[in-house]
């Protein structure tokens, strides 16, 4: 399964960076994650951590490695346990400000007939969750300070 947003936010790409470069604040801005502790940082600089991804009622378990930690321009993760698969975020400077980028690829280990039967409800769900963790990023960076 593969989904790919983007959003344009009105900061500069080391202040969006060096939020997402958080692994907590990831679940501050996605709807289904439930739970995020960092267990360290990689040589590369990049963070690995723990996770779960709460969907129809069953928790999802499992770890990302940070594979590319290149700041301010991009951070990808491999996700493995329950899901497996890579996240990428990327972070392109503006005149506005950043356009970021989140792609996902995964796999949640369904058979393959079922894979084929859910592909047009999860594609436009995957969408909307990507769609809705990008505005979520936005206002978390665009909040005032005292909020």
């Amino acid at each position: 399964m593969k989904a790919v947003a983007e959003i344009e936010i009105p900061r500069p790409p080391e202040a969006v960076f060096e939020y997402m470069d958080v692994p907590e604040n990831q679940a501050r801005i996605s709807p289904r994650l439930t739970a995020v502790e960092t267990l360290g940082t990689r040589d590369n600089g990049g963070k690995r951590a723990r996770y779960t991804y709460r969907l129809l009622g069953l928790d999802f378990d499992g770890e990302v490695h940070g594979v590319v930690h290149d700041p301010p321009e991009r951070i990808s993760f491999e996700l493995s346990g329950d899901v497996e698969g890579r996240i990428e975020w990327t972070f392109e400077p503006t005149e506005e400000g950043t356009r970021v980028t989140y792609a996902t690829t995964y796999d949640l280990g369904l058979p393959t007939v079922l894979r084929w039967l859910l592909a047009p409800v999860t594609a436009r769900f995957n969408q909307r969750e990507l769609d809705r963790t990008l505005r979520n990023l936005d206002e978390k960076l665009t909040e005032p300070a005292d909020s």
